[in-house]
């Protein structure tokens, strides 16, 4: 029990002199400049500091001023079957496609879906919705539910006044577990004599 407590007290000994080493040579170093003298002084504080600022980079997209939003347009807006007013004409189903089943569109535009975006612009990222609901509230603004349950951006998508507003997780079907291998028998081989 002894020899434990000594054996303590000679590590912490020795983690105190290296510490008062190290902290005595990056003092010693300091020394040499110039930083401890009047112009150091003014040269290590002529800038205001601001650690502690708020970036524009850390400012959440919602905080950004609406007023530099351009005004949504009908063109902006999805009709019930989920396209844009403005969408471009779809390619022909490949070969292989039945005639009567409609495949849902892709996304044409590559990137993340933020608030404030319109409708459009969530359904060029998201592709077509599975389900869309479309009418007003109390107040007389438009409003637009788009629900995704698959593709790259899952969930239910509230737009007011043609503007997203809320995104709500929706629950995704997990993918099927694979069936699993059955094992091989590795039992050696014995040699026939």
């Amino acid at each position: 029990m002894r020899t434990h407590r000594n054996n303590r007290t000679v590590r912490r000994r020795l983690l105190s002199g290296a510490l008062l080493l190290g902290a005595a040579s990056l003092l010693g170093g300091c020394s040499n400049s110039d930083m401890f003298s009047a112009q150091g002084a003014e040269q290590w504080f002529s800038k205001p500091f601001t650690g502690f600022s708020k970036h524009d980079w850390a400012t959440p997209s919602t905080a950004t001023n609406m007023s530099q939003l351009r005004e949504v347009t009908p063109e902006d807006f999805v009709d019930a079957g989920g396209r844009c007013a403005a969408a471009p004409a779809e390619a022909a189903p490949a070969a292989g496609a039945q005639s009567g089943a409609e495949l849902p569109a892709a996304a044409t535009v590559a990137g993340g879906i933020a608030l404030t975006m319109t409708e459009c612009q969530v359904v060029q990222r998201a592709g077509s919705p599975q389900q869309v609901d479309l009418g007003a509230n109390a107040g007389g603004e438009r409003t637009a539910v788009l629900t995704y349950t698959q593709g790259p951006w899952p969930g239910i998508y509230r737009f007011r006044s043609g503007r997203l507003a809320e995104i709500d997780a929706v629950a995704v079907p997990e993918k099927p577990k694979p069936a699993p291998r059955k094992k091989r028998n590795t039992a050696p081989k014995t040699a026939a004599r």
